[in-house]
């Protein structure tokens, strides 16, 4: 008679639950599976996941945003607002800046222009 004594690290896409005698696929895009996970993990906000089997969420480009978890895409910053690289939410452009829709970081006025409001 043989007893079993050790365990094997569930792999990375992967997910085990506890009592698991194989792993399942980290299957369902907005969430990731590192490796030794017993349940998949949402993508947190600012990030994103459009596939399955993954490891890890990217990070939302900057000119995007996601406010929410678990998310396949990112929302395209809206003009008069930017959105830095891994952003949960836009930012006011500010008085000497322009932001146009999906940018990344505030753009100063050219010369004889100028923007008072915020």
């Amino acid at each position: 008679l043989s007893a079993s004594t050790t365990y094997t690290a569930c792999p990375g896409g992967y997910y085990c639950p506890s009592g698991a005698t194989t792993y399942t696929a980290c299957a369902t895009a907005g969430y990731y599976c590192p490796s030794g996970s017993s349940s998949q993990k949402a993508c947190p906000a600012g990030q994103y996941n459009s596939g399955t089997y993954q490891t890890a969420c990217n990070s939302c480009p900057g000119g995007q945003y996601q406010a929410s978890t678990a998310q396949t895409s990112c929302n395209t910053c809206p003009a008069g607002y930017y959105c830095p690289s891994g952003a949960t939410t836009y930012f006011t452009c500010g008085t000497g800046k322009y932001c146009p829709a999906g940018v990344s970081a505030t753009i100063n006025c050219p010369g004889g222009q100028y923007n008072p409001t915020t």
